[in-house]
């Protein structure tokens, strides 16, 4: 076995860490797609490789399958078409009958790559894969905590590293557990990581041609840290930070294989390791030999195939033609978040002159947005792009503004040094004694929802008369970038020619308490956050009358009387809040007192519909949902994008007479208007990707939440400010907490990838994933299904691969269910 040079030592490293999908904290935790490293190989390929490295799972229990069947959500049909595509020999009957075997017997490890940890836990019987990870976490939920170091700050290699390394060599734990060695050959290992990690790799012996399946596995162990950290090295990408602190943490997971293999070189580990050395080689060489993973990789794809079938019988339904409205006198427009999809509906059925419009949450705006007292601001945009501008929270009174942020400062101030307290290991003890019984009427209070277990964010050290006073001071922005802006944003809204006298810019945020995950149901495409500061910025750059005068320079008249309104649609209360009410011109106010009755019939009808998913009282529906946004031990509060499973980029009027039940992505655009297809390219390069990180963030955990969601939200701790721990101890939890997807009774997310569906010629959308690679392997490797709307409003084409489309037209699908039906 030939052992690597130092290039491609570092190669190997680079990849590995390449395949970890970054985490972001709980202060803007946002959706990702946890096989983001794998998007340039086939589903299939990476379901193998994952159970191969370690046990992950891309697929759900066979059971789960033949459950589908027996309920007749999955056709004969469907299984055929997937027994079609796959390699397998098995006609239909014979595949059920195969599955029904497999159902019986249990799964097994049997074919999960062994590392020098693995060797040395069979060796001893002791775990020492849970023993590593519990002293990682330990040091790392320290070094990373937020009240120690900023996480905006690139952290630098080597002291991570050092820190770590310093921290181990005094950690005498490894000794009480026996490992008598453990200290004394780490601190004869180099301090530099680099150095360190190339010594490893030589004396391990490791090849060029098992390097990257070896170090990925490694990373595996500890998940969590390793995405988390991946998440700096993601955001310091995007602002120029250090970018190399995954594989000086690699290394420290590597220092952990090299002491054991010394530790237990009495016990024969080297022998055992060269001939691991051979059967990882041998593994990567046999990828396609799980047959309990291939029969479920086949499952898969009839389950993905049926829910084609749904949408496309979904679509038949409706004629599509096109709706004759009245000129509409308002046009609002919400974030293509699932959960928009029902209160549009219900908007749309209380008033039908209100045009809803779906957009990308953070409305165009990519801004860095710092509150009042603040020095450092957050993103509010995707995670996907760098923010653009700077905008400064302010008050409308100028008077106000010292005397708030004086005591914005104060009560920070107090409040960090109450927290430092507590946290502190020494002073916590004497906190929690003499302080104890003085919490217990505020325990009371938060108990019955008379008070706030935690600080309001809303308010974060302000006083509440405060709120109708907040502004926005966009003073860092020049005129000539709001007017590029305010053209950009009527432009990809659709509107430019035809825009009403009210148009509201509706953004989205969640409300709950004591909820670590509460940012995970605020608007992903806002960073995390809510969308209240990109609605208020875009309706303020609209309303400036020097902006019009811009814009109507680039060939858009925006009416005189028009009016832009920044609203905020609460997904939990399903409450429509209006921000700027104190700047609506007197024409408008009646219309804002119709638009308000409105908004209050849309959220009872809207708060009905979601009662019945959520098992809540029919007796008093409005009070319980209220309830559960302030109740500190709700666990569910609302369901936020569980169920996501279609975006659908097509006029509204395609949808408008469908009840998607909040399970769609909803995109308004009309190709015909689109020149050169400028807009299609962003919505699929930019809102395209990131629902599909929404999407398979939620199927990732469900069908593995141990691996990649958090479990047990009853059990978390929150550690460091960044994350959970299920318990006291183990690894970083990511992903979604169980009761995010499941009711305690069924599971409220299904495993399905997304199916895009978009209303343009066939040649626009090829042209567009002929010139971005990273979005192709998207659809060529089947981790989104691409189909494509024609002018009827009907699935005429589906999206095979190579740039090559399938056409699914109604007659050749009768046909094919006539003949499978007859087996």
């Amino acid at each position: 076995m030939i052992v690597m040079e130092k290039v491609q030592m570092e190669k190997a490293i680079q990849q590995a860490c390449l395949r970890i999908a970054p985490y972001w904290t709980l202060k803007n935790f946002v959706a990702v797609n946890p096989y983001l490293g794998f998007t340039s190989e086939s589903f299939k390929e990476t379901a193998q490789k994952m159970a191969q490295r370690s046990n992950v799972q891309l697929c759900m229990d066979v059971n789960f399958y033949l459950d589908q069947f027996e309920d007749k959500n999955i056709l004969l049909s469907d299984i055929e078409k997937a027994i079609h595509k796959s390699d397998t020999e098995l006609t239909t009957n014979e595949f059920l009958h195969f599955t029904k075997e497999l159902a019986l017997k249990k799964t097994s490890e049997q074919g999960k790559i062994k590392t020098i940890i693995d060797l040395a836990q069979d060796i001893s019987e002791k775990d020492w894969n849970q023993f590593m990870i519990d002293r990682i976490s330990s040091w790392a939920s320290s070094y990373f905590n937020e009240f120690n170091a900023s996480n905006n700050e690139p952290f630098d290699g080597e002291q991570l590293f050092q820190s770590w390394k310093k921290e181990a060599e005094a950690d005498r734990s490894t000794q009480i557990m026996g490992l008598s060695q453990f200290r004394i050959k780490l601190e004869a290992l180099p301090n530099d990581p680099q150095q360190c990690a190339t010594y490893i790799l030589h004396h391990l012996q490791i090849s060029e041609d098992i390097a990257e399946t070896y170090l990925h596995s490694l990373l595996l162990k500890t998940l969590g840290w390793s995405s988390f950290i991946r998440g700096i090295d993601w955001n310091n990408n995007l602002y120029q930070g250090n970018q190399n602190n995954l594989s000086t943490f690699l290394t420290i997971v590597l220092c952990w294989e090299y002491c054991l293999m010394q530790e237990f070189q009495p016990r024969g580990i080297e022998y055992k390791w060269e001939r691991n050395l051979k059967a990882i080689a041998n593994q990567v060489q046999n990828l396609d030999s799980d047959e309990m993973l291939n029969t479920k990789l086949i499952w898969q794809d009839a389950y993905d195939t049926a829910h084609e079938r749904q949408l496309k019988n979904t679509f038949n339904r409706t004629s599509g033609a096109k709706i004759k409205k009245l000129k509409p006198q308002v046009q609002q427009v919400f974030c293509i978040d699932v959960r928009s999809e029902v209160i549009r509906r219900h908007i749309e059925a209380v008033n039908p002159q209100i045009d809803t419009i779906g957009f990308a949450g953070f409305f165009g705006v990519p801004i860095n947005y710092i509150p009042l007292a603040h020095e450092e601001g957050k993103n509010q945009c995707p995670v996907l792009i760098p923010s653009a501008v700077t905008v400064k929270e302010s008050l409308k009174d100028n008077q106000l503004t010292e005397k708030a942020v004086a005591k914005r400062k104060i009560r920070h101030q107090f409040r960090n040094s109450i927290t430092l307290f507590k946290k502190n290991p020494v002073s916590s003890f004497g906190y929690v004694s003499p302080l104890g019984l003085s919490f217990l009427p505020k325990l009371l209070s938060d108990t019955f929802g008379w008070t706030r277990p935690i600080v309001d964010p809303n308010l974060d050290g302000l006083d509440k008369w405060i709120k109708d006073q907040r502004d926005v001071d966009l003073s860092a922005i020049d005129l000539k970038s709001q007017i590029d802006m305010g053209t950009s944003i009527l432009t990809a809204m659709g509107i430019k020619s035809e825009i009403a006298p009210l148009v509201v810019i509706t953004g989205h945020g969640s409300s709950s308490t004591n909820n670590p995950h509460a940012t995970g149901y605020d608007c992903g495409a806002c960073g995390g956050h809510s969308g209240e500061i990109n609605s208020l910025t875009a309706a303020k750059i609209l309303n400036n009358p020097q902006v019009r005068l811009g814009i109507e320079k680039n060939d858009i008249k925006i009416p005189a009387n028009t009016f832009f309104v920044a609203a905020l649609h609460d997904t939990t209360t399903d409450q429509i809040h209006i921000l700027n009410q104190g700047d609506v011109p007197p024409q408008h106010l009646e219309n804002i007192s119709e638009l308000k009755n409105t908004f209050e019939q849309a959220g009872t009808g809207c708060r009905r519909e979601r009662a019945l998913r959520m098992n809540v009282s029919q007796n008093d529906i409005d009070q319980d949902i209220f309830k559960r946004a302030k109740d500190w031990s709700q666990v569910r509060h609302e369901w936020g994008l569980a169920g996501c499973d279609s975006f659908i980029i097509a006029p509204r009027h395609r949808t408008a007479e469908a009840n998607l039940k909040g399970q769609s992505f909803l995109h308004s655009y009309d190709w015909k208007s689109d020149t050169n297809f400028q807009i299609l390219e962003t919505i699929i390069t930019a809102p395209m990707v990131v629902t599909s990180w929404i999407n398979l963030q939620y199927y990732a955990s469900t069908v593995d939440n141990q691996h990649f969601g958090s479990g047990n939200k009853t059990l978390h701790n929150v550690t460091g400010g960044l994350g959970v721990l299920e318990g006291s101890s183990g690894d970083l939890r990511i992903g979604l907490p169980f009761q995010s997807i499941h009711d305690g009774t069924k599971l409220q997310h299904l495993p399905k990838r997304l199916k895009v569906i978009i209303e343009a010629p066939i040649e626009a959308i090829n042209q567009i994933l002929d010139r971005h690679e990273s979005v192709r392997d998207l659809v060529d490797n089947e981790w989104i299904v691409l189909m494509q709307l024609n002018e009827e409003g009907q699935l005429a084409k589906r999206y095979t691969r190579n740039l090559n489309w399938e056409n699914i037209s109604d007659k050749q699908h009768q046909t094919e269910n006539k003949e499978l039906f007859t087996l």
